[in-house]
């Protein structure tokens, strides 16, 4: 199999760059970003690229800040050992920032995630530099169809909790939503987890 998964919200608790963006941004991101990026008038990079334009604070600062507040999901030790055992290629997959990413991650997981670079007054994101898209397309999914056409043949597992999730969960075979989450919502299909030791225990009997 391939296992893919979201980073902020789904193996963390807390989402990091909801964290930063309401410590340092200077007004409703939520009410300002949200709604364009739902309706697909700008997309998520651009819409990451926007509010971390605003957040006048360095990685070190942010990277404190994380440590300091963010959780890992219980069961993330687990759900790597799980997928190294069975040679499953295992990516986290996400629209937040590798400084932080790298960081909070256990130590060689892959990840492929949008690059940020700080100015002194802001920052500024770029896709990954491996990532092309074509016009309109979505980044999750297109990365998820990348890992795909290098695993021909293995079923795909998704894992998430946002509506940015879901169009890539779509194209996916199974699909795992956070408790409640939106994409729990959007995608009836999906089992919903708390912890990611209950992932681990629905993929040993597949």
């Amino acid at each position: 199999m391939i296992v893919v998964s979201d980073f902020d919200g789904t193996l963390t608790v807390d989402d990091v760059t909801t964290l930063f963006w309401d410590r340092h941004l200077p007004y409703d991101w939520r009410r300002e970003l949200l709604p364009p990026t739902y309706g697909g008038q700008i997309t998520p990079l651009e819409m990451i690229a926007r509010g971390y334009g605003d957040v006048a604070v360095g990685p070190a600062e942010l990277l404190a800040e994380a440590r300091a507040h963010a959780r890992l999901r219980p069961g993330l030790e687990t759900l790597v050992a799980f997928c190294r055992a069975r040679a499953w290629p295992f990516v986290v997959l996400s629209h937040g920032l590798t400084f932080y990413i790298r960081e909070l991650l256990p130590p060689g997981v892959p990840f492929t995630a949008f690059v940020g670079a700080f100015t002194g007054s802001g920052w500024t994101v770029t896709l990954p530099p491996h990532v092309r898209l074509d016009a309109g397309q979505d980044f999750k999914t297109r990365v998820v169809a990348d890992l795909r056409a290098q695993h021909p043949g293995r079923p795909a597992v998704y894992l998430g909790d946002g509506r940015l999730d879901w169009p890539a969960a779509e194209t996916c075979d199974q699909v795992f939503a956070v408790r409640g989450s939106k994409l729990a919502e959007l995608c009836p299909r999906a089992r919903q987890f708390d912890t990611l030791d209950e992932v681990v225990a629905a993929l040993e009997v597949r």
